[in-house]
């Protein structure tokens, strides 16, 4: 049973996609994440988040034991990557919001460019400014 480098690389990187949402998911379960624009609501019955995490367990242990069939390589992710990719992205989102953008969800009202613009363009810089902070090397 072998694997040629493409179908390698395919099967490791689903791999570390299924096993950062099985954590993400057990997180969940213990501290649900909230923040000021959301809150999470885990209403799960305590049986159920007892079996889901018994499942996210077999699940990443399955995982390991396709790792060591396949011999995959742990992949070292970049946190700092991560950052930067995660803000490049919000930047791009937070872009699609000025008042000229969202005209095509309709009708816009002129007084938004007032309100909405520079808040959001003071949000765009501190996003580049974190991005800019988590590019540097320490």
């Amino acid at each position: 049973m072998t694997l040629n480098l493409a179908q390698r690389t395919a099967l490791l990187s689903t791999l570390i996609h299924l096993e950062r949402a099985l954590i993400e998911t057990e997180q969940m379960l213990d501290r649900p994440p909230s923040g000021v624009t959301f809150t999470t609501e885990v209403d799960w019955s305590e049986a159920c988040a007892q079996d889901l995490r018994s499942l996210c367990a077999a699940a990443r242990s399955q995982i390991a034991e396709m790792v060591d069939v396949f011999g995959l390589p742990v992949q070292h992710l970049n946190g700092r990557r991560i950052v930067v990719g995660e803000m490049s992205i919000a930047w791009v989102n937070l872009e699609e919001l000025r008042p000229e953008r969202l005209r095509r969800y309709g009708d816009v009202d002129p007084a938004l460019s007032e309100t909405l613009t520079p808040r959001l363009e003071r949000l765009m810089e501190q996003v580049l400014a974190i991005q800019s902070l988590a590019s540097q090397q320490t």
